[in-house]
Formats: structure tokens, sequence, C-alpha cells
């Protein structure tokens, strides 16, 4: 009898420790996907990483004083969300000796930037009073996923008549509240999406800052610095790839482009430090759902025999149902260890789903999951260029296509043209060139790195003749 009450205390002692354990999840759930009922992209709504130091601007906040008293210090750069397997961890590598191996330069793709498209951009969410509406007009009205791209503020920022790389812009309102913020490329641009008609911009690069306000008549500003931080020959490059099932039309050929493209990039770029990151993601239910591989320099021949080595060990297998883990891969991706200088950070989303979505008409979990992410890339000055391959809908291209101008990215669609995968979405953009896809990334690269971008050369079917 005694032994059988004693059983019983602990039994019950096991099953409160169990039920605190699991208030403490679903707390921190809490807040990390807590719904909102401002629609703007402020800092009441999105968690920033930046604060504000009276003395020199907006700044991360790993860099304010411990008793700046201004913001509350959340997990560093370098480390995972909490639940997320440690680096490396996740996927067995499987080798297999009789998968097909292909020359490089069969895909085809174009590429195409919001940005430097920014009118035709707006035109797609135009209210046309019914069937003539812009292609995205439901997303904007509906808001679900938060985005709002379309009071765009463009800041060129310059040290005397030298353009200031990864300069931090930062967009508040006129009682202070940031707004948003980006870092600029190498070509001094920023661009912001406040989603006000009023504000003021605060340019800051290392102990160098200026102010500048915008209108509703004036959202291209120029911005001049009385000096700037160095830039650093520094090329960070990370891909976040979908290996789920649905993804095996593809994947053995983008394994051949990637590892084409990552050579020719650590080869080419005279003096500068190239290091590349991996991350691979599958969705919930899968047993392995992320494996990620963190930064590794790969002009040193031994880190990129080892990197390629990862990405051809990768095989398309799991999903299920259509959405994957976009959001939770991307928000993975923004918390990895991204250099904070002036340097060019890029992420290739290769995907051919969209996130998944709450389908209630509110925006938590996933969605703001995804747009937290978006608006952290921004932050750091991360460019993201998704790759939409076969498969994708019209949602993947709208959230990605978001992702894209809201860092400055390059939206990169794949195409029918080279025959190979399933059908690949069409996104009706005049005058799209199509190019070879790891000729594009490598002009994407280097022109992101540089300030200039080089003109996309078109593909040409081969003849029967060079076939042979």
């Amino acid at each position: 009898m005694k032994f059988l009450r004693k059983a019983l205390i602990l039994f019950l002692a096991l099953c409160m420790i169990f039920a605190l354990a699991a208030c403490g999840m679903a707390k921190k759930n809490d807040v990390d996907y807590a719904p909102a009922d401002d629609p703007k992209p402020s800092s009441s709504r999105v968690e920033s990483s930046l604060a504000y130091d009276g003395s020199v601007g907006y700044v991360s906040k790993e860099t304010m004083p411990a008793d700046g008293g201004a913001y509350i210090a959340g997990e560093p750069s370098g480390s995972a969300p909490s639940g997320y397997p440690a680096d490396g961890e996740g996927y067995e590598e499987i080798y297999d000796e009789e998968k097909p191996v292909y020359e490089a330069g069969l895909i085809t793709a174009s590429a195409w930037n919001e940005n430097e498209n920014y009118e035709f951009w707006k035109k797609l969410f135009r209210d046309g009073q019914g069937e003539d509406n812009g292609k995205f007009f439901d997303y904007y009205k509906n808001n679900n996923w938060g985005f709002d791209s379309t009071k765009r503020v463009s800041v060129t920022v310059k040290n005397g008549e030298a353009l200031v790389c990864g300069a931090t812009v930062a967009c508040v309102s006129e009682n202070g509240e940031l707004l948003f913020a980006a870092k600029t490329g190498a070509d001094g641009m920023v661009y912001l999406f406040p989603q006000v008609d009023e504000g003021k911009v605060i340019v800051t690069s290392g102990e160098h800052t200026a102010n500048a306000d915008f209108s509703k008549e004036n959202r291209e500003l120029e911005v001049v610095l009385d000096g700037s931080d160095d830039a650093e020959n520094l090329i960070q490059i990370m891909l976040v790839i979908d290996v789920t099932g649905s993804m095996g039309d593809e994947l053995t050929y983008f394994q051949t482009e990637l590892t084409d493209v990552i050579n020719r990039i650590a080869n080419a770029n005279d003096g500068a430090k190239i290091e590349l990151a991996l991350l691979f993601y599958r969705d919930t239910g899968d047993d392995e759902k992320f494996a990620y591989y963190d930064f590794v320099n790969v002009n040193d021949q031994e880190g990129l025999a080892l990197q390629t080595r990862k990405l051809a060990g990768q095989v398309a297998s799991g999903g299920g149902d259509y959405p994957e883990a976009v959001d939770e891969a991307l928000q993975l991706a923004m918390n990895k260890a991204w250099s904070d200088t002036a340097s060019t950070k890029i992420v290739f989303h290769l995907l051919d789903a969209p996130p998944h979505k709450n389908g209630d008409g509110t925006q938590k979990n996933y969605e703001k999951c995804f747009e937290n992410a978006v608006i952290s890339a921004a932050e750091q000055g991360v460019r993201i260029c998704p790759i939409l391959c076969s498969g994708a809908d019209e949602l993947c291209e709208y959230v990605m296509r978001q992702a894209s101008i809201y860092t400055g990215g390059t939206s990169i669609f794949v195409t029918d043209d080279s025959g190979i995968g399933g059908e690949h979405l069409d996104p009706d953009i005049p005058d799209m060139v199509v190019e070879q896809l790891n000729d594009l990334l490598v002009r994407l690269v280097n022109g992101y790195h540089t300030g200039t971008f080089d003109e996309p050369v078109e593909w040409q079917p081969k003849t029967a003749n060079q076939e042979q």
C-alpha cells in the first residue's frame, strides 16, 4: 500500500512538472507569434534588432551599452531560435552513386528587380474596381501577410562623392518610432517601406550620422555623410533550399548549377573572402525538418570541397502537403552569423511552395513569422533572391517577391525553355530576358558586390551540332 501511495505521489509530481513546462512553452510561443492589431511594420509590431542611441542614431542592439534601457536583448544573432537543431544536425547525408551527373548551364531562368521597376510593381496592386484589379490587389486588400511595399522611400548615401556601403538607414515617425530599417548596398542605395506619408530617415555609418525628412511628394532622398566606415571585401552567401519530394524533378540539376556558381565565385573575385552557408528544409511532420551548415570560407579548397559535398548529398523527399516550412527556414536563416560589417550578404532561396498560412484571416504564426524574417533580413543588409521552381503558385510568387523588394533583392523565375522539370510559373512580366541560371547567379553576386550589374546574356538553345 505504501509503495502504491509513493508511486501515486511521484506520478502526480511528474504531471505537474510536465504541465508547467507546457505552459512555459505556450507562453514563449505567444510572445514569438503574438497577433497584432496594427498592420504597419513598426517597432510596435515587429521585433527589431536595432535600438536608438541619441548620440549616433539607430544601431545594432548588441553595440548598445548595457545600461541603455531602451530595449530587451534577445538571442544573439548567431544562435538558432529555441527548438531548432544544432548546426549540422538534422539530415543524415545520402550519397547516391547512381545519381546522374549533369553539366552546368542547362537550367534557364529570368531575373527581375522590383525596385528597379517600381512603377510596374505598384500596378500589380491597382484597385480597378472589379475585373481590372491588379494581380496582387486581393493580397494587399486582405493584408494577411502584413506587407505593404506601395509607399517606398529610396535613399542614396554618400561620403562626399563616394557611395557608402553598409550604412544603416532607419525610417522613423515624427515621435521617433522605428518604422523600417535597412542597409545600403555597394551602390549606396537603400529602399525603405514605412507605410506612412511623412517622417525622417536617420543615416548611420560608424560614428557618422545625418538626417533627412521625407514627405508624400519627396520620397527619393540623397544623404551626404561627413565620413563613413570602410567596406569589407567579403561576400556571404547562404543557399536556402526546399528539399521536399516535389523538388525531385529539378534538385539534381540545381545541385550541379549551384556547385558551378560556387566554384566560379570562389575563384573569380580577386581578393574577396567568400563564405558559404547551407540551409536545407522540409516541413512539420518530417523526421528531418532542417539541416544547417554554417558559413565556411570557400576560397580555401578544403572548405569549398566540404560545402559542395554537403550540397550534393541532399535528396528530395518528404513534405506531404503543398505548403512547406518556408517561414521557419527563413527565420532560422536570419538568426545565423551574418557579418555586421559593410559587406555583401545574399540569400538564394530555392523553392516551389509557399509558407503555410493560418486561414482564419488573422496575422499571426506563419504570416508574422515570415514577415519578421524578411524585416530582419532588411535590417541586416541581407538581399533575399528567391528562385521559384516548377510548381510554385501565385501565393508563393507574391510572398517571395515581397521578400525580394523589401530587402533590395532580385526575383528569379526558372523557365520552361530548357525543358527541365515540370511546368513553371509565368510571372507575366514584360521584356524579361531568359538566361542560363548559373550565369545569372554569378552576374547577380558580382553586381551586389561591386554595385554595378552586367547586362544579361540571352540564352540560346543548342543546335544539333553543338549537342554532338
